[in-house]
């Protein structure tokens, strides 16, 4: 029993140790900048690393293309070996040996023309790689915003957390204040409790922001691909850019006007309309004839081919021939030199039986089952669905530029009046607080004082950081720039 209790412990021991190394390693602190956040994001984000593949894709698919207009060549071999009663190749002569046959070959393939369907199609292949890595500048842009997004409000929310702070420690501070004057006879109880609740509804204020603080690093961290635990500490963003003073006087649609030169979405739209286009010629294209030139070259060898090979000196050979003399047969008999058949060598027969070919072939479209004419169709009508895709992205980007002019606009109004009326309710806090302080204002009016205060600290930190975003975009939709 002791043994295993002894076990038991250790192995507890030892899970409490890998645990604690694990979180250790897990909570390993990290500081960065807003341009860290974004380039840490966009080597981590999934959506701009399928973006890059895209535009890997599509270079590759227009160097295919391009590729594909060079002749092609292919060489073929073949080796065999004939039993039994079979075709001698060499002089087509039935024979029952087994014979050991080789070919050798070139074959040259270069078409010509085809209804400029190679060169369309690498027109057509050029235009979506160029739309690709517009759709890859456009995926960076939208990490990049939700990066600055994600980082602004973790700012505001951690100014917030700040503000939290000092609301509970001034609301302890006249708790604390509030029980002397209560034992000291000065004033009544229930102010006591009118400020005890305010301190209560002070530090709720409080949790509630630390959970919105959490809230916003984790959105920054998952951007980040983080884990969820890693301690992040974030330097400041300065914004060092001048503040226009012609707010009011932004013109969306001029501003739209430049954006549609150099948006990456309506260039990507734009390019692929072109590429429509060229669809419908490749379309009409199928109706026209194609010329292709053919070459050929191609060597023998059979293990059967033979050659006569005679001697050097003459001999007396008798003839199948007979003739006649006095009425008396005598065989024919000549000198000739002696014969036999040798085996042709291997290479002698490679280069002996080579054979040559060129030629034109030309093919002519008559019917097809109306293909061309469903196919141009169809091109033509996805040719409109690409202008109607192009003109749905120069609206979406239209009305975006307008909501981000009026929201720059709006949130530059409203912090500009937070900034007076802040001054305004910060005067009349500290005279409430001075004739609390003094017993002349009993702890409601004080608590609507303070409430008032804090409400509108609270909404400046909001509008101030919203204000900056507001402003971020409408520059992005500017010149392209955060």
């Amino acid at each position: 029993m002791k043994k295993s209790l002894l076990i038991i412990i250790m192995l507890w021991a030892t899970g409490t140790a890998w645990a604690q190394l694990g979180n250790t390693s897990l909570a390993t602190s990290m500081t960065l900048t807003l341009d860290q956040c974004i380039a840490r994001a966009l080597d981590n984000q999934p959506s701009v690393r399928q973006a890059v593949l895209q535009q890997q894709l599509a270079d590759n698919a227009v160097e295919q293309s391009r590729k594909s207009q060079l002749p092609i060549l292919q060489a073929n071999s073949n080796q065999g070996i004939n039993f039994g009663r079979n075709v001698d190749p060499y002089t087509n002569g039935i024979t029952n040996a087994s014979i050991i046959t080789n070919n050798l070959g070139l074959a040259l393939n270069w078409t010509v023309f085809n209804g400029f369907q190679l060169k369309n199609t690498l027109a057509q292949q050029s235009l979506t790689a160029q739309a690709a890595r517009f759709d890859a500048v456009a995926a960076r842009n939208m990490v990049v915003l939700n990066v600055l997004l994600a980082y602004l409000q973790v700012l505001s929310a951690q100014d917030l957390v700040s503000a939290s702070d000092v609301q509970v420690a001034v609301a302890q501070a006249q708790v604390e204040h509030t029980e002397k004057l209560v034992k000291a006879g000065t004033t009544a109880p229930y102010n006591l409790y009118d400020v005890k609740s305010q301190l209560a509804n002070d530090q709720t204020q409080r949790v509630q922001a630390r959970m919105n603080l959490n809230t916003a690093i984790l959105s920054l961290l998952q951007l980040l691909n983080l884990p969820s635990g890693t301690p992040l500490h974030l330097i400041r963003f300065v914004d060092t850019s001048t503040e226009t003073s012609t707010v009011s006087g932004l013109n969306g649609y001029q501003i739209y006007t430049q954006a549609r030169t150099f948006m990456p979405e309506v260039q990507a739209a734009e390019l692929r309309t072109k590429a429509a286009q060229v669809s419908l010629q490749l379309a009409r294209g199928m109706a026209y004839p194609s010329i292709v030139l053919t070459a050929g070259w191609g060597t023998s060898y059979s293990s059967a081919a033979r050659q006569s090979v005679y001697g050097s000196d003459p001999v007396e050979q008798t003839t199948a021939g007979f003739v006649d003399v006095a009425g008396q047969s005598y065989p024919v008999k000549v000198l000739a030199p002696l014969s036999s058949a040798d085996r042709i060598s291997y290479f002698q027969q490679i280069g002996n039986n080579q054979y040559k070919s060129l030629g034109v072939s030309i093919r002519i479209p008559i019917l097809n089952g109306f293909q061309v004419r469903y196919r141009t169709t169809t091109a033509g009508l996805q040719q409109q669905l690409a202008e109607s895709n192009a003109e749905s992205v120069r609206r979406n980007l239209r009305q975006a530029i307008d909501q981000a002019v009026n929201q720059w606009q709006n949130t530059n109004e409203r912090y500009q009046a937070l900034e007076q009326q802040i001054l305004v309710i910060t005067q009349a806090y500290k005279a409430a607080e001075s004739r609390y302080r003094a017993g002349l204002l009993n702890a409601v009016e004080y608590n609507v004082a303070k409430s008032n205060l804090d409400r509108v600290n609270l909404n400046l930190i909001q509008v101030r950081y919203e204000r900056l975003l507001r402003q971020k975009v409408v520059q992005f939709y500017q010149d392209g720039t955060l």
